[in-house]
């Protein structure tokens, strides 16, 4: 480190210059040689890769895609279902509208409004747009403004004046919107214009309160009607048979079905509740612009609105379906908060160092630490995939990278004011030797708390574990190199006393706006800081040590009540995505109040979970889990064979026994497709026709197994006739057999089952365990070449709760390891240890049960949270516990002042740019930036208080007293130990509590101060503040040297002479003495002690009273 040491001090321009260069190389070569990040898609690596549900549905998604196209349909070759004939349509987050009488099991056959055909209609009062197309059109949802019934002539005449004078006059509106045949826009779907057809008038402004009340009893007389599925029934199939009974009142127009479907609220009119006004809350009104990318500056026009506009009604929620298309645009406009804290940051960094030049250097080594971190994440680890949830390290670095900053700078100066620190190089390797340990402790925790969650199974959760654990360990690379270079070159070159002397001029410049009006603000700070430091904080403290372990044991306690029981940290309740904040329009329709309506509730009801069996492919995932892209290729089971006899029989057995469970569900129709073997052995038994080109071998069979040869001739014919029959919708979601070069290669065996969607973990744990339990008890009756089968549905969303509730706890255990081992190897002590785990679990405790009160699930975000908790949390506490560990003071109460008194100002600089770090997350509209602001809020709070005030009191109360529970490293081999070995010995000593960083041993024979001390048992111990009072400014020595300790009164030992533990014996005089201990600081430091006499050195008379001191040194500052 000597060398390293001389190498700054004396050519820095290198160090800065080489680093800039690497870093300036790695930046080009990702903005030329690697691709940009793309976030188009927020949801991507968003799921479970490599887990045994994961592999199933990575499988099944390349077996139904064929994608390496190979598979086919027929024995014959033909690919049908594989290229083009699922119908899609392209706009975002829409809800899945099925075709009338479809029968495709799997992925659903969707559909859109064909614009070339489709986008005129019929000249009547709206346009004749089937309901069942309403969800794929924008729709706004309208509220009462003060909550009363929105049913009224009034607020529906709002609702239709907000649409015509501020929707529909927007500039593209009408090129986007479906027209009638005389090209004018089609009237939107609303409860308004509904109310103006049933009464017969022209346009909405027309109707009176007694139309109203008309629709209204109408609603009431039909609602029965409704809600027994009648009205659905002659809604879709337009029968006489199925609209028997119901008045032609409510069938007219459709109006009845379309308002309580999907305009009314679910509470709007029930037939229970009779007697009772019908009251309405929420309704829905669908423009006739169908949602999509060209919808986006409509959105956007409706967002910017004022929500109320004066009037009594406003605008709750909107779904346009652009979710992923905006998400991008406001990643980036998100930004500006990143900036703002920035700024903020670096004018409490600038005022700290008093150097606008190492502040603009610190951020820099911010930047080259992110540019670095992703060169690495890009082309050293290869890792194609960059999720938004990296842009979060941003935050993590801004943080980390300030609290680094101050710890260096106060080292600095402390080594800078010491007497015997004469030349440059010496002051520099002090700093680096007892500033780049605590700098290197508290990197390698935060590092060691993400890089846990390298072994998760979620990809965004492994790609961001990996950049910001990257990114913190650059951080401090750039920590040791690039930040004492620069502070070498400030001091050299760049010093404020070196560029405005206002001896020589008296105007005030830029310099001295820049190096004095940064000075004067720290000043004016510390006078309050020093007392709140030196005084108040050590006594409130000490005083009410039992009340604050109390009070946070307690909080405690009640965080792990809230985590564990009551209201407890859940699974994540909700499939849907949420990338916006909560008060977002279309969050706030996703997420509340799209379960208002009949038609989104109907929607989710409808999802049943289908039962999927495969066979001929190995449930296997052969692509990278880090690129949610790359699924790999299918992996053929080449002991599959379905065509022998043995097979035959089983599967036909095992589909016969599979409808007797309680699980299977018929849903009517004929199930021609779901078990190959049942229909096909049909086939082959019904009379061979040449008018139908039945022929030998695939007719006339006697029963229902087919010889192994015949098999797959006969599936040749049998598919095609299958699939030009036009009774089934056969592509490539459908069950049945799979081909490569005509022989049976893969087969699917699908049903529907009894069991819905649903987000319960355990409901669908339940689901999956009972059907893997049918599947493997008939599997062991299997013949060898059919036994390889296996069980996949709908899984996607509980293999992802699966994978977040058994991966975080591991995730969080690994950090809580590294963690203590990290505390006991930094303070060699048992009991603050002991202590410390204890302060850091009660922070992790409350921080996750505040975060738990404030509506968190465990979700993926909130999975990374917790285990960066871990890392963040142990910070302030290590430093105080190492802090104490190496005080110089005999109590446990002196010591926990002199830790408060020196350490309490730089733990508040760090952790006060942490949480405006966070604090200026919170007005983003991005959900990942404003829930981690949150979060670092919440855990930078608690972890602050609980290391000063509880942690401090536990040490207080029950610490260790002398060198009680205290290890040291052995010394070496060599004979660098021994005491009779003379060598220049270093005399400048640090007392390493005066830094955030210097409270590491740096020596492996650095023993307790008190070891060392005899005190006699009639020697009282001075109070609290006389302690503090004797104490003086040049305290690095003084702290050793103290002439007020009770140690004054040894025996045995000659007045007058100072005792080495080295075993020199050196006389001095007393005057000689205070003058060493009497060194003046050359720095107003806000976290120094204040300026008393030295009360220790004279008697009440003024004379020089002769006492014994006794100085220890570190051979490590040599």
């Amino acid at each position: 480190m000597s060398r390293y040491a001389r190498l700054i001090a004396h050519y820095p321009y290198v160090i800065v210059v080489s680093i800039l260069c690497l870093a300036v190389l790695c930046l080009v070569l990702c903005l030329t040689v690697v691709e940009l990040p793309n976030f188009q898609d927020p949801k991507a690596g968003f799921e479970p890769r490599g887990t045994e549900i994961a592999n199933k549905i990575v499988a099944y998604n390349n077996l139904v895609q064929n994608l390496d196209g190979k598979l086919s349909l027929s024995p014959a070759g033909q690919k049908w279902g594989f290229e083009g004939e699922a119908i899609q349509y392209s706009t975002e987050n829409q809800t899945h509208v099925p075709q009338l009488g479809e029968q495709s099991m799997g992925q659903p056959v969707k559909r859109s409004i064909d614009e070339s055909s489709s986008r005129h209609f019929q000249d009547s009062f709206f346009c004749e747009i089937p309901a069942s197309y309403f969800p794929l059109f924008a729709r706004i949802v309208f509220t009462s403004a003060d909550g009363s019934n929105l049913f009224t002539v009034s607020k529906l005449q709002q609702m239709c004046r907000i649409e015509d004078n501020h929707i529909r006059t927007h500039s593209t509106f009408s090129s986007n919107c479906q027209t009638k045949k005389s090209n004018q826009c089609c009237l939107s779907w609303s409860l308004g214009n509904y109310v103006t057809l049933l009464s017969g008038k022209s346009n909405c402004s027309s109707i009176t309160e007694e139309d109203v009340k008309a629709v209204q009893e109408l609603l009431t007389t039909c609602a029965g009607h409704y809600y027994n599925m009648t009205l659905s029934q002659c809604h879709t199939r337009r029968s006489r048979h199925y609209c028997s009974g119901v008045p032609e009142k409510c069938v007219k127009f459709q109006s009845v079905y379309n308002i309580l479907h999907h305009i009314a609220d679910v509470n709007f009119v029930h037939p229970n509740k009779d007697g009772q006004e019908p009251f309405l809350t929420y309704a829905v009104t669908f423009l006739p612009v169908v949602g999509g990318v060209d919808s986006v500056e409509l959105f956007e026009h409706i967002e910017s609105w004022p929500r109320d506009f004066g009037s009594d009604v406003r605008v709750s929620g909107a779904n346009f379906g652009i979710k992923d298309t905006l998400f991008n645009q406001q990643l980036i406009a998100d930004s500006i908060w990143l900036l703002i804290s920035g700024v903020l940051i670096f004018l409490v960094v600038w005022v700290y160092s008093l150097s606008i030049f190492v502040t603009i250097m610190t951020f820099f080594m911010m930047f080259w630490s992110l540019v670095m971190a992703y060169f690495l994440y890009t082309m050293v680890f290869a890792i194609p995939f960059f999720p938004y949830m990296n842009l979060v390290a941003i935050i993590i670095i801004l943080a980390l990278g300030a609290d680094d900053v101050f710890i260096y700078c106060k080292v600095w100066q402390m080594a800078k004011s010491e007497r015997n620190n004469g030349t440059l190089e010496k002051i520099v390797l002090d700093t680096l030797r007892n500033g780049s340990v605590s700098m290197f402790v508290t990197s390698l925790t935060t590092a060691a708390a993400l890089y846990s969650n390298a072994f998760s199974s979620i990809t965004s959760i492994r790609c961001f574990s990996i950049y910001a654990g990257t990114a913190v360990l650059c951080n401090f690379f750039l920590v040791v190199t690039w930040m004492p270079a620069s502070i070498v070159i400030y001091e050299k070159w760049c010093n404020c006393e070196k560029l405005y002397d206002p001896e020589l001029s008296q105007r005030k410049n830029v310099c001295y706006y820049v190096c004095k009006m940064p000075q004067q603000t720290y000043h004016k700070v510390s006078d309050w800081c020093r007392v709140l430091f030196d005084k108040l904080l050590p006594f409130v403290i000490v005083r009410a040590r039992y009340l604050w372990l109390v009070l946070f044991g307690v909080l405690g306690i009640l965080g792990i009540v809230v985590i564990f029981f009551y209201p407890k940290l859940r699974l994540p309740s909700s499939e849907k995505f949420q990338v916006f904040s909560s008060d977002h329009l279309m969050e706030k329709y996703d997420f509340g109040l799209s379960n208002h309506f009949w038609f989104e509730r109907h929607q989710r009801n409808q999802e049943i979970m289908p039962l999927r069996f495969v066979w001929g492919i190995q449930a296997a995932d052969t692509g990278s889990s880090l690129d949610p892209s790359d699924k790999g290729d299918i992996v053929m089971d080449e002991s599959f064979d379905p065509t022998t006899p043995e097979a035959q029989v089983w599967m036909l057995n095992f589909c016969r026994d599979l409808r007797l469970t309680r699980f299977y569900k018929h849903i009517g129709g004929i199930e021609q497709t779901n078990c190959f073997h049942e229909f096909f052995s049909m086939f082959v038994q019904q009379p061979c026709s040449n008018e139908f080109g039945i022929r030998r071998p695939c007719c006339n069979y006697s029963t229902s197994v087919i010889k192994s040869e015949d098999m797959t001739q006969c599936a040749a014919v049998y598919i095609p006739s299958l699939i030009n029959s036009g009774t089934v919708v056969y592509n490539s979601y459908s069950p049945g057999p799979r081909f490569i070069e005509g022989r049976f290669s893969a087969l699917i065996v699908e049903f529907y089952s009894n069991f819905h969607f649903t987000t319960s973990f355990q409901e669908m744990s339940n689901f999956y365990a009972q059907v893997e339990q049918f599947l493997s008890e008939k599997l062991k009756s299997a013949p060898s070449e059919i036994r390889n089968g296996w069980f996949v549905s709908e899984l996607e969303f509980y293999s992802l709760q699966k994978s977040l509730g058994e991966e975080t706890p591991i995730a969080l255990g690994i950090s809580l390891i590294i963690v203590i081992v990290v505390t006991f190897l930094t303070t060699l002590n048992v009991l603050i240890s002991i202590f410390a785990i204890v302060s850091i679990a009660f922070v992790m405790f409350v921080t996750i049960a505040a975060l738990t009160l404030l509506g968190w699930e465990l979700n993926i975000l909130e999975s990374v949270v917790i285990t960066v908790a871990v890392g963040l949390s142990i910070d302030f506490t290590l430093h105080v516990g190492v802090s104490f560990r190496n005080s110089p003071d005999l109590s446990n109460e002196m010591r926990v002042v002199s830790t408060t008194s020196t350490l309490g100002g730089v733990i508040t600089m760090a952790a006060t740019t942490t949480f405006l770090a966070g604090a200026l997350m919170m007005p983003s509209t991005v959900l990942a930036y404003q829930k981690f602001g949150t979060f670092l809020m919440i855990v930078i709070a608690t972890s602050f208080v609980y290391a000063l005030f509880f942690f401090q009191s536990l040490l207080c109360v029950m610490g260790p007293n002398g060198g009680f529970g205290q290890f040291h490293w052995p010394c070496p081999s060599v004979n660098i130990c021994s005491r009779s070995e003379k060598k220049h010995v270093d005399k400048t000593v640090y007392l390493t509590t005066e830094s955030t960083s210097s409270y590491y041993p740096a020596s492996s024979s650095f023993s307790e101060p008190s070891q060392d001390m005899e005190i006699p048992s009639n020697t009282p111990k001075p109070s609290l503040f006389q302690h503090r009072r004797s104490r003086s400014r040049g305290h690095y020595i003084q702290a050793r040297t103290r002439s007020d300790s009770p140690e004054s009164d040894h025996t045995g030992r000659r007045e007058g002479q100072v005792k080495f533990s080295e075993g020199n014996t050196v006389t001095k005089t007393v005057a000689e003495v205070k003058d060493d201990t009497e060194t003046s600081r050359t720095d107003d430091s806000v976290f120094e002690e204040p300026k008393t006499p030295d009360s220790g050195i004279c008697d009440t008379k003024g004379s020089m009273k002769m006492i014994p001191i006794e100085i220890h040194f570190k051979e490590s500052l040599t």
